[in-house]
């Protein structure tokens, strides 16, 4: 099969036209993935960090069309399908508080275990995701991050009718954008500093935008802030934009230590701020909400994807994308 190797640490990667496929276990699928979407967090781990253990493929953002069953499997053959990665082991103390990213030893498809950079993989029935009538597997590899989005909204608490203000416009920024959209935020604004990604922004029906080196600030305190751009600064920012008892949620990630100014600091223990942490996506309850939104197209994916590329120019566009060489919102490999 085709495939996007990931041979070892320190940027060893490759295209491979005839690696081995994998092979149909009990309680698993086979799925011929169509579309695997590159996230940020494939970049490091293509460029310099590798994975857990190699050769590994990546991937983790993909759907496709079940190609492989057992015998007592509840799904067919032939069947959509996009894939929610994690794979938490349902005894720890982690799996205990119901959420999935909690777990102390979960598996991970696309980092732990072979990912959908790949023509076929092997996926287990429990984290198989039946795409809706009219929904695309293009739209279906874009679910994964979608999850984090609704997982970042629900972790703030937001309330329908309230203003928020989201710092980053990459994936997952105007994910949490979309879903403050369709929960009633009545007012959202969005910050960053590349106009490629306010474009987007715009692009996807949001016309409040902020960029930070050339705008005015925006008039008003906001009720919800979330840091999606993985920066001090804007952490600090956030601060000084919420209002007395606003909520802080933070969904970016620094490559560095992320240090708050004692002065800043002092703003989020005056103003009563709550601040909270997300990671990853609980999807938990969610399903049926998911296949409305999805169904009724509430949240515009087809526009989150900037480039198409085939398996074999893979390589090329991930050294692009590492060497931060074109702009780009979600990359995504056809292997149809």
């Amino acid at each position: 099969m085709k495939a996007i190797v990931l041979y070892d640490k320190g940027g060893k990667y490759g295209f491979e036209p005839n690696w081995s496929e994998p092979k149909l276990q009990p309680g698993h699928v086979i799925l011929k993935v169509e579309y695997c979407g590159v996230c940020g967090s494939d970049i490091p781990r293509f460029a310099y960090a590798g994975s857990y253990h190699h050769p590994m493929i990546l991937g983790h953002e993909f759907a496709g069309e079940i190609y492989k069953v057992n015998k007592d499997s509840a799904f067919e053959t032939g069947a959509k399908a996009s894939v929610l990665p994690i794979i938490p082991c349902g005894h720890c103390e982690g799996c205990k508080t119901g959420e999935p990213f909690s777990c102390k030893q979960y598996q991970f498809l696309g980092s732990r275990n072979d990912g959908g950079f790949a023509e076929y993989c092997l996926v287990p029935e429990s984290n198989l995701f039946l795409l809706p009538e009219g929904v695309s597997t293009l739209q279906g590899s874009l679910i994964e991050p979608m999850l984090v989005g609704l997982n970042t909204v629900r972790k703030s608490g937001f309330t329908p009718g309230s203003e928020a203000i989201v710092y980053g416009a990459g994936p997952i920024g105007l994910m949490t954008a979309c879903w403050l959209r369709v929960f009633g935020a009545t007012r959202i604004v969005i910050s960053d500093l590349r106009k490629f990604s306010l474009n987007m922004a715009k692009s996807l029906g949001f016309d409040e935008l902020y960029d930070p080196l050339s705008d005015d600030e925006p008039e008003g305190g906001f009720d919800y802030a979330f840091e999606a751009a993985g920066s001090a600064k804007t952490i600090t920012s956030s601060i000084h934009m919420l209002r007395p008892h606003g909520t802080l949620t933070v969904v970016g990630r620094d490559t560095h230590d992320t240090v708050i100014p004692v002065v800043d600091f002092e703003q989020l223990m005056r103003k009563g701020i709550t601040l909270k942490g997300c990671w990853g996506y609980n999807d938990n309850g969610e399903h049926k909400l998911l296949a409305k939104v999805l169904s009724e197209h509430l949240i515009p994916l087809d526009k989150f994807v900037t480039q198409t590329v085939f398996p074999d120019q893979a390589p090329e566009m991930i050294a692009k994308m590492i060497n931060k060489s074109i702009d780009y919102c979600k990359v995504t490999v056809n292997f149809k």
